[in-house]
């Protein structure tokens, strides 16, 4: 399953299962209100009782948990037993205007009671919680379906469609360095060869976009990757100054989605250097790699991984956000700091 698709069931998933989860756990807590108050109606019709008892006694009648006090001020008026410390009392009229008995019960048995009655609820309340949770996640999965049938045909048409462009563009870099060998340093076919070239480095993007899903990690020296694909930029860019200090460390890595993403950052860290004392430090301590450049830097760093986002007519708005795409793939933070006119910090943290 890609990331969007991920992301897509997560959302659904959440939204139904939040939803049906509120609703379970509000319902339990109305149940549990009203059991409580048939308990303690319960209680009070049995106080009541108790005090019927007690006057036919004169006031000689006991009963197990149960006692009373005669009070002559006037009480707040309750329909239900309210707990206070360890007893629940209720008052009820004694003589008018003029004394009040007050019952007075152990708590004991009637918050057993109602615990008794709490347990069942939440215990209801988890078994429906869990059989909406898979209920969701089918209903969830269900409703992809659709998306991903049509994303899979989509994703097989641009598939075999990239494949189809990958013969003409490699006849035309053929043909052009064979133009170049015939016409030397012609600016028209050096702007012919570097445009062929974007053609190719979107083709291997894209089409390593395409696979992010089947992306196997395996031991990975990010050294040697690295040193490697300076090689290739250095001779492309003979006056950048490239100052690398990196740990021998191996990690868990896709070797061919790292290359692409070290190839776009330090693409554009070469294409956007200043003309004077260009510069790229480039540290990896086993952990984080940094790539920091002294170039023209950013307005808007936090936009560079929207798709076709640029800020000037430079390059195609994709490049950055392949490697955002492959990074999330292969479980890569990365971040981005910037200065205008100082340059760009870029980190991967593994």
């Amino acid at each position: 399953m890609k990331n969007y698709e991920r992301k897509s069931l997560i959302k659904f998933f959440l939204t139904y299962f939040l939803t049906v989860a509120i609703f379970i756990i509000g319902l339990g807590y109305f149940y549990f209100q009203q059991q409580q108050t048939i308990i303690l109606q319960k209680v009070a019709m049995s106080m009541h009782q108790y005090i019927v008892q007690l006057k036919q006694s004169k006031f000689e009648y006991t009963q197990a948990s149960y006692d009373y006090k005669l009070i002559h001020s006037i009480p707040v008026k309750q329909q239900l037993p309210q707990k206070i410390d360890n007893s629940y009392i209720k008052t009820f009229p004694h003589k008018k205007g003029e004394q009040y008995i007050k019952v007075i019960v152990e708590a004991s048995s009637i918050d057993s009671s109602l615990d008794e009655k709490a347990k069942i609820t939440i215990i209801f309340q988890i078994i429906m919680l869990l059989v909406f949770m898979i209920i969701s996640y089918i209903l969830a999965r269900i409703s992809l379906c659709p998306m991903q049938d049509t994303i899979s045909h989509m994703d097989r048409f641009i598939k075999d469609l990239i494949h189809d462009l990958n013969t003409p563009i490699t006849s035309i870099l053929l043909n052009t360095k064979m133009l170049q060998k015939q016409l030397g340093d012609d600016k028209k076919v050096i702007r012919i060869n570097q445009s062929v070239n974007d053609i190719s480095a979107l083709y291997q993007s894209l089409d390593m976009i395409l696979d992010e899903v089947h992306l196997e990690k395996y031991p990975l020296k990010v050294q040697k990757c690295i040193e490697n694909i300076v090689q290739t930029y250095q001779a492309l860019y003979p006056n950048m100054h490239f100052n690398i200090h990196c740990d021998t460390t191996t990690i868990n890595s896709n070797e061919k989605a790292m290359k692409r993403i070290l190839d776009n950052i330090l693409s554009n860290a070469c294409k956007y250097a200043k003309s004077d004392d260009p510069k790229i430090d480039i540290k990896f301590d086993g952990k984080i790699l940094s790539i920091i450049d002294n170039g023209k830097g950013m307005h808007y760093p936090q936009k560079i991984f929207e798709r076709s986002y640029k800020e000037d007519e430079k390059g195609h708005g994709i490049g950055m956000h392949i490697v955002h795409r492959l990074c999330m793939a292969l479980d890569i933070d990365i971040a981005v700091d910037s200065v205008p006119n100082e340059g760009t910090s870029i980190s991967l943290t593994f």
